[in-house]
């Protein structure tokens, strides 16, 4: 008879713990370091690290793997968030698989030298579109609960046109809200008026100028995407104090933190929403692409 494959989660947030529920459908699972980790029917929870990873043929890690590049993400318990990555490797056996989500280079580099294979789950592309709706459908519930109006009589800015800024501009605009999307590519411009937006081209810094000018005024939220500082000090002192800055950009963002800071400007810095909005539905999106690895390393 064929042996059970065993799988040891370690760390991560309420999206782990959907994971390790869903994996235990179909594999052994033991869990530590989970956040509130709880009674999961199949799933063991484990005292220690050493006591998961015993005789487990994949270690799966959360998203993001770490906040740091060296220690484990486990926000629910900070005695756990201590661990090094690199003790999880060195408990790990040759042969066995490391899967996590924006695995480190140097974590990827250490796990290759002992032949441990390593996927990083976070480039699939089904995770990637299903978690930019989560996202932006996070990002719409801020904006609504901080309005004071529809959204039907709001007007809106986007920042950047990639899968959260269009599934967000699709979203505004069946709801009937005016939106403007700002974006260098001339073909991004055309799609967001192809559904009805208005569109601004961003221009690159040494040339810039002004471009952000006809946006300091009359909108309520702006929502950025963009992962580079679009948004100085100048642009922060000229924007109506009534406007909402949502930035959804991965490090370091598009505002210039400290002068938000200095100038008391409405800015919301909003990370890993799927987690915190949604961390079911996100869960179940991980635990999918995580299966779908495991079958093609574990199962052939």
């Amino acid at each position: 008879m064929k042996r059970k494959i065993k799988l040891a989660l370690m760390g991560g947030d309420l999206r782990q713990l959907v994971v390790a529920r869903e994996l235990a459908k179909i594999y052994e699972v033991g869990v530590w370091g989970a956040w509130g980790t709880q009674e999961i029917e199949g799933v063991t929870v484990c005292a220690a690290p050493e006591q998961a990873i015993a005789d487990a043929d994949a270690v799966i890690l959360p998203l993001p793997s770490s906040t740091d590049g060296i220690t484990l993400n486990c926000p629910g318990d900070l005695s756990c968030n201590r661990i090094k990555l690199a003790k999880i490797v060195g408990l790990m056996r040759e042969g066995m698989l490391l899967v996590g989500g924006k695995l480190p280079e140097a974590l990827i580099n250490v796990a290759q030298s002992k032949k441990i294979k390593c996927f990083d789950y976070f480039n699939c592309e089904t995770l990637q579109i299903k978690n930019a709706y989560i996202t932006a459908e996070a990002a719409l519930s801020i904006a609504m609960n901080s309005l004071g109006k529809s959204i039907a009589d709001s007007r809106f800015v986007i920042t950047g046109y990639g899968r959260i800024a269009s599934q967000l501009a699709a979203l505004l605009r069946k709801l009937g809200a005016s939106v403007t999307v700002a974006a260098r590519k001339e073909s991004d411009r055309a799609y967001a008026e192809c559904i009805g937006c208005d569109s601004l081209a961003i221009r690159a810094a040494n040339e810039r100028g002004k471009w952000y000018d006809t946006i300091t005024r009359d909108y309520d939220v702006l929502f950025n995407t963009v992962p580079n500082w679009l948004f100085d000090r100048d642009f922060l002192e000229a924007l109506d104090k009534k406007t909402f800055i949502i930035d959804l950009a991965s490090a370091p963002g598009g505002v210039d933190v400290c002068a938000a800071k200095e100038l008391s400007a409405n800015v919301l810095w909003a990370t890993s929403l799927p987690g915190k909005y949604a961390h079911e539905s996100a869960g179940k999106i991980i635990s999918d692409c995580v299966r779908n690895i495991l079958e093609e390393e574990l199962e052939l």
